[in-house]
C-alpha cells in the first residue's frame, strides 16, 4: 500500500474514496483515468478496513471485564428522528 494513506486520518481517506466514486459514477473520466482511480479506491479501502479492525480490537480489549469475559451492553436505541437526522 502506498505511504500516502498511511499517514492520512480515517476520515480524510473516507473523503478520498467519496470522492473517486463519485467522480467514477458521473461517467466523466476517461477509462485509463478510472482505472487509476478505482485502484487507489482499493488502497484506501484496505487502509480504511485496516483502521477500523485495530479500532474494534482496541474496543473490545477496553470492554473485557475483570474476569476477562467480553462485556456487551446494548446500544441506546435511536428516536425516529435521531435516525433520520
Amino acid at each position: 500500500m502506498a505511504k500516502n494513506s498511511e499517514k492520512r486520518s480515517f476520515e480524510q481517506a473516507m473523503g478520498e474514496l467519496e470522492r473517486i466514486v463519485q467522480a467514477i459514477e458521473s461517467g466523466q473520466v476517461p477509462l485509463a483515468a478510472a482505472l487509476a482511480q478505482y485502484e487507489k479506491g482499493i488502497e484506501l479501502i484496505s487502509y480504511c478496513q485496516k483502521v477500523l479492525s485495530e479500532a474494534e480490537q482496541k474496543i473490545a480489549k477496553l470492554s473485557k471485564g475483570l474476569d476477562g469475559q467480553l462485556k456487551i451492553e446494548e446500544a441506546p436505541k435511536l428516536t425516529e428522528d435521531e435516525a433520520s437526522g
